[in-house]
């Protein structure tokens, strides 16, 4: 059987925060890969992350920022972009948007 999920669902049982994994190591994803959708609501940047596998990323809705390895790129709706594995990156809503939601997911860099 297909292992499947609808953000709704997800949210209402997570509860309110700015982030949720949507498919990941419970639904029968392998090596590291998951993708969910995030809300970004700051408006400044921190320090940021990096992980061991590439990121991609897909802009639904609002506009925002993301600043990659010290380069900063906009995002909007349609915006799509990936980041290499062990890449340093933060993300960050326009001061004109309520918050920037983002698809991503996470893949093997292998």
């Amino acid at each position: 059987m297909i292992e499947y999920v609808r953000e709704k669902e997800v949210i209402a049982a997570e509860g309110e925060k700015t982030g949720y994994n949507l498919i990941d190591e419970r639904h029968g994803a392998v090596n590291g890969a998951k993708c969910g959708v995030s809300f970004y609501t700051r408006t400044e940047f921190h320090e940021g992350a990096a992980h061991e596998e590439q990121e991609g990323f897909y802009v639904l809705e609002g506009k925002g920022y993301a600043r990659i390895d010290g380069d900063v790129i906009t995002m909007e709706p349609g915006t799509s972009f990936i980041i290499p594995a062990h890449v340093n990156h933060s993300m960050i809503r326009d001061r004109d948007s309520e918050y920037c939601k983002v698809f991503w997911f996470h893949a093997a860099a292998k």
